[in-house]
């Protein structure tokens, strides 16, 4: 009996102790300094090779926050955001789900330089799910892509919903203005085989003809339908 009441109190304090980690924990992912901390942790564990910089963040890893400035780098490719706007609720991570109710970028810059390379051949996807569903809406005021060579390419207004429900990939609602013209997309793809695919496009460009200064408004419309999985996928 002594052996048992022992083997009783050691495991009432065992869970007493997880109970207080688990409430401290908790307590400190709302502070204002917990996503700030996190995002340090996270550059620490990255890959050889890859870094992660933050700069000027602010919020709760509970709820979400700012960032001023924030740079992944691998290589000769990096991916620089500013002005980082993110709100979220840990809470449906417990049933499965990522929530993001605003996720808001003013200047998403991406570079690659790496040296253009031969086209190698493709390998069919096998499938592209997720250990979560994901549900995010997002914004990003302007995106710039530099390439090898210093070329450089230029959007404004992205935005859209994208979803995942563990069966496909969603994107409502988007659209892109690029030069002179603005674009609305929606897509949906299943994440496993056949993985059909399926894209709707609305395109409308302000331009002038050749023989003319007369300002001409074209429109168009696109859709991509196939699988994508397999050999023998055809788009």
């Amino acid at each position: 009996m002594k052996a048992l009441r022992i083997s009783l109190y050691l495991l009432g304090a065992t869970l007493l102790m997880g109970l207080a980690l688990a409430g401290a924990l908790w307590l400190w992912s709302g502070s204002g300094t917990s996503l700030a901390t996190s995002l340090g942790q996270l550059a620490r564990y990255l890959p050889a090779g890859q870094t992660l910089e933050a700069q000027a963040v602010t919020g709760s890893l509970r709820n979400g926050g700012r960032i001023g400035w924030l740079r992944w780098q691998q290589g000769e490719v990096s991916v620089e955001l500013r002005d980082v706007t993110i709100a979220w609720s840990l809470r449906p991570l417990l049933g499965g789900e990522l929530r993001l109710g605003q996720v808001a970028v003013r200047h998403l810059r991406i570079e690659d330089r790496r040296p253009a390379s031969k086209p190698s051949a493709a390998t069919p996807p096998t499938d592209l799910c997720l250990p979560v569903r994901v549900d995010l809406p997002f914004t990003v005021e302007t995106v710039e892509w530099v390439g090898a060579g210093s070329t450089s390419r230029r959007a404004t207004g992205l935005a859209g919903h994208y979803r995942f429900d563990s069966y496909s990939h969603r994107l409502d609602g988007g659209q892109v203005h690029i030069s002179s013209g603005n674009y609305q997309i929606s897509a949906s793809l299943q994440a496993a085989s056949p993985m059909a695919l399926s894209v709707q496009v609305d395109g409308s460009v302000q331009t002038t003809l050749p023989s003319s200064q007369q300002p001409v408004l074209v429109q168009a419309h696109a859709t991509i339908t196939g699988p994508l999985a397999g050999r023998d996928a055809a788009l």
